[in-house]
């Protein structure tokens, strides 16, 4: 709050200044309004629930069962959650610059509204609402249009609902807005206007392109790009040592490189640089500012490919305290679980995973195909065969998609061949 109270930047008339405590005036009578509205929905959800449960009780004394007894405490209602983010968004961004009386002509990158936009911004991201995330961070475009940092924020959040929800038909929007990001940092490094967190951004995206480059398959061109991204994440460091975030970028690129190249690691000038990525991924979480999250859920992806699962487990087990259905997470937990041959475990986390990409409005086939088929191989591995060929057949089902969709059409391959599989060793081939 002493940031919104800042009497530094209230500048004007008295006339503006009026206005601005009328605007004021309006944006609290309207959270006044808002709030009473979801209070009377609370009350009204409340209300329902309690006659809902006198007329199944009624029904169980009338059937003769045993009526449960109630929970001690208030009852728990679950208020539409998206929808009060959304409003609550719109009212702490509206008080913040009523209340401190600048236009965003007025704001630079230091300004602690441009950190509140991140932090709200970063929070939908990591509560899986990616929409309201594109949509704060599109605040920054308006007040930025010249530079990288709005066009990379709305592109990693679309990253990483894609690497969450295997949703790749928002692939094109993610291009649009990295290049745009990369094409506003060129122009500034084109007249050598770059500031270290330019040069963040700059860096930043080149190594997200570099990441999709992988994906497809071209990894020359993603060793170029991890290099170029990892310059200019160097060279935001040399303008300012303290920019933290930074070791989250540069700490992912030694880890993955060293990782990848690993066959050339008896050459006498290609190193294993994994346990130095990791530090300085550790150095982010520890004094950056809005790299934190991400580079605590890097580590858990670097701790399962480690096969460092102790580690994994209790970073996951932390990190579900604020998301406990985060799809990001149940990959890694299934997969942890299976490599341990904690089979039940991992089923249930997959099963859990699966409703959670259904229930999704970011759903897409190939989500649902490659936990199926996770799914599967577990139970493969666990020896339950049927229980593995009937999530196959599930799979199967997606077949005709995988035409036009990669992803698909490798499970799809690769279930077909783990039906073969229980089909040789059952003997009913």
């Amino acid at each position: 709050m002493k940031y919104i109270m800042n009497s530094k930047r209230a500048t004007g008339s008295s006339d503006s200044k009026g206005e601005s405590f009328r605007s004021t005036e309006m944006v609290f009578r309207e959270c006044e309004s808002l709030l009473s509205r979801f209070g009377r929905l609370r009350t009204s959800l409340c209300l329902h629930r309690a006659v809902s449960r006198e007329n199944r009780a009624s029904k169980l004394a009338h059937s003769g069962m045993r009526i449960p007894a109630l929970p001690s405490g208030r009852p728990s209602v679950r208020t539409p959650l998206k929808p009060l983010l959304c409003i609550l968004s719109l009212i702490t961004t509206l008080c913040m610059f009523c209340l401190a009386g600048v236009s965003w002509a007025d704001l630079t990158m230091e300004s602690p509204q441009v950190d509140s936009i991140i932090m709200r911004g970063l929070d939908l991201v990591h509560a899986d609402s990616t929409d309201q995330a594109v949509d704060e961070f599109k605040k920054l475009i308006d007040i930025f249009p010249n530079d990288p940092i709005g066009y990379f924020y709305v592109a990693a959040s679309i990253q990483t609902m894609m690497d969450d929800y295997r949703n790749y038909s928002y692939q094109d929007e993610f291009n649009k807005y990295m290049d745009l990001s990369i094409k506003m940092a060129e122009a500034k490094r084109k007249q050598k206007h770059l500031t270290a967190d330019d040069y963040l951004y700059l860096g930043g995206a080149i190594g997200y392109r570099g990441i999709h480059k992988a994906l497809t398959g071209n990894w020359p061109g993603a060793f170029v790009d991890g290099l170029k991204g990892k310059g200019y994440l160097e060279d935001a460091l040399k303008l300012n040592p303290k920019l933290y975030d930074v070791y989250y970028g540069l700490g992912s690129y030694h880890f993955w490189k060293s990782l990848k190249s690993k066959i050339f690691w008896w050459l006498p000038f290609v190193a294993d640089n994994r346990q130095k990525g990791i530090d300085m991924i550790k150095l982010a979480i520890e004094k950056g500012r809005f790299s934190i999250d991400d580079a605590q859920l890097a580590l858990v992806r670097i701790w399962v490919e480690n096969k460092e699962y102790d580690k994994a487990f209790a970073q996951i087990k932390m990190l579900q305290k604020r998301h406990l259905e985060k799809p990001y997470l149940l990959w890694l937990l299934g997969q942890a679980q299976r490599d341990n041959q904690m089979y039940d475990g991992a089923i249930q986390t997959y099963q859990q995973l699966l409703e959670a990409l259904k229930s999704s409005p970011y759903y897409s086939p190939a989500g649902e195909v490659e936990c199926r088929y996770d799914l599967a191989l577990t139970y493969y591995d666990k020896g339950d065969w049927d229980h593995a060929l009937a999530q196959v057949d599930s799979l199967l089902a997606f077949e005709k998609l995988a035409e036009s969709d990669k992803n698909i059409k490798d499970f799809v391959g690769k279930a077909k061949d783990l039906m073969k599989k229980i089909q040789k060793e059952a003997g009913t081939d």
